[in-house]
C-alpha cells in the first residue's frame, strides 16, 4: 500500500525515533463526519496499484485501499499531525507536520522555476448531484524541462481541493526534516518538497501524471455522505513512534 506507507509513497526513507503519547483521535459532533468520498485509480513506473479510497470530513482526511483495508493514513486537519497505521506490526506512525523556522530555512539545492502551458480539455466531470463541470489540461515545465501534467477542475470540487492543499504541505514539511539531497530528482523533490501546492493552484486535478512516472486519475466523486465514527479514530493498544 504505497499511499499508506509513506516510505513508498514518496521513495524517501524515514526514520523512527522514541514513542509518541497522544491519544486517539476522536471527535465530539457526529454531524462533523459528513463528507466526500473520492476514489482513485493510481499507477507508479506502469504498474497499477489498488484503487485508493480518500475520505475528506472537515476535521481529517483519511487515505485507505478501501472499506476493508487495515491500514490506512489518517491526517487530522487541526493539529496537522499525520498517522500512519500498520496493522501487521500493530504500529502508528505519528509525524508532527506543523511549519517550524528550521524548515522555512530549507532551500532546495536547484533553481525552481515553472513555466504553465495551459489549453481546454475534453473531460467532463460528474458528481452524485448530477451537475458537471469542464476541465483544463495544464502542461508544467519546471526549468524547461517537462515535469508535471495535469487535467483539473476549477469549480465544484474546493472542498477536497482544500484538504489535498493542506495534507500535502504538512507531508512536505515532514520530508523537510529528513531531506537529503539526491542528484537526478529536482522534478519529484520540487513537486513533493519545495513546492508542493504547485500543481495544486490551478484546481482540483482529476488526472495528473508526472515525468518520474506516477501517475493517478479520479475514478469516482461522491458527496455529501456520513461516515462512520470509527473511520477517524486510531485502533486501540498499538504501538505509538514518532517520526
Amino acid at each position: 500500500m504505497h499511499k499508506i506507507i509513506l516510505v513508498c509513497f514518496l521513495g524517501i526513507s524515514l526514520i523512527a525515533c522514541g514513542t509518541a503519547g497522544k491519544k486517539p483521535v476522536k471527535a465530539v459532533d457526529k454531524l462533523a463526519f459528513a463528507g466526500e468520498l473520492l476514489t482513485f485509480s493510481e499507477e507508479i513506473n506502469g504498474r497499477p496499484e489498488s484503487n485508493v479510497r480518500m475520505i475528506i470530513v472537515d476535521g481529517y482526511l483519511r487515505i485507505d485501499d478501501g472499506p476493508q483495508s487495515e491500514d490506512y493514513l489518517l491526517f487530522d486537519r487541526t493539529s496537522k499531525i499525520i498517522y500512519n497505521i500498520v496493522a501487521e506490526d500493530k504500529t502508528i506512525l505519528v509525524m508532527d507536520a506543523q511549519d517550524n523556522d528550521e524548515q522555512k530555512k530549507l532551500k532546495a539545492p536547484f533553481p525552481i522555476l515553472w513555466n504553465v502551458i495551459s489549453q481546454t480539455s475534453h473531460v467532463l466531470m460528474r458528481t452524485n448531484d448530477e451537475n458537471a463541470t469542464s476541465a483544463t489540461y495544464y502542461q508544467l515545465k519546471l526549468n524547461q524541462k517537462d515535469c508535471y501534467n495535469l487535467v483539473a477542475i476549477d469549480q465544484g470540487m474546493e472542498k477536497p481541493l482544500a484538504a489535498l492543499r493542506e495534507y500535502r504541505q504538512a507531508l512536505a514539511n515532514q520530508l523537510k526534516t529528513q531531506y537529503i539531497p539526491q542528484k537526478g530528482r529536482a522534478c519529484y523533490e520540487a513537486v513533493n518538497i519545495f513546492t508542493p501546492l504547485n500543481h495544486l493552484v490551478q484546481g482540483f486535478p482529476v488526472r495528473e501524471w508526472s515525468a518520474y512516472g506516477y501517475q493517478r486519475f479520479l475514478a469516482d466523486y461522491r458527496k455529501m455522505i456520513i461516515f462512520p465514527e470509527r473511520l477517524f479514530e486510531l485502533p486501540e493498544g498499538y504501538k505509538r513512534v514518532d517520526i
